[in-house]
């Protein structure tokens, strides 16, 4: 859960904003996105680690974005696509500065080649470490955002005068 939370907070700012919330969402959703399919290829279907292991490559992402994306109705299936493989894409960058002690986690050059590659800047386990930091930057942005909108003379909905 630290993990996605981290995936998620890094991006934030970026996605938040865009103004369509639907492909806010489908990019949130991207960058989730490679470590839904592992863990659950692995720990859902039992799938050995091999077969899960593409889900962590540019190309291995390519045919589960586009399924994803021919969820949605054809005039969107494009922006469904490019949300889903740029929110994935942006996930393996922040997967990329982990350490798996030299074995890598990212087979970029996938299915051309098998080997994976790290840059071996922190453990998987010290993501725990980086989620206050996600979550500040989630809020900053938040604050900033609802500062700029009343700002902006955007005024709150009138109420109908009735109180619960």
């Amino acid at each position: 859960m630290a993990d996605l939370l981290v995936h998620v907070g890094i991006a934030y700012p970026a996605v938040r904003a865009l103004r369509d919330g639907r492909l806010r969402s489908l990019l949130y959703l991207g960058l989730c996105l490679p470590d839904l399919l592992y863990k659950g290829m692995l720990y859902g279907l039992g799938a050995a680690t091999w077969l899960c292991e593409p889900t962590h490559s540019p190309l291995g992402l390519l045919p589960f974005c586009y399924l994803g994306a021919m969820l949605f109705e054809r005039d969107w299936r494009a922006r469904a696509f490019g949300a889903f493989w740029a929110g994935s894409l942006a996930h393996l960058v922040v997967d990329a500065g982990k350490d798996y002690l030299g074995s890598g986690a990212l087979l970029w050059g996938f299915p051309f080649t098998m080997r994976a590659w790290e840059a071996g800047l922190y453990a998987p386990e010290e993501t725990v470490l980086f989620m206050p930091f996600a979550l500040a930057i989630i809020l900053i942005t938040e604050l900033v955002a609802g500062r700029r909108s009343t700002s902006s003379g955007a005024r709150p909905a009138p109420s109908s005068g009735r109180s619960c």
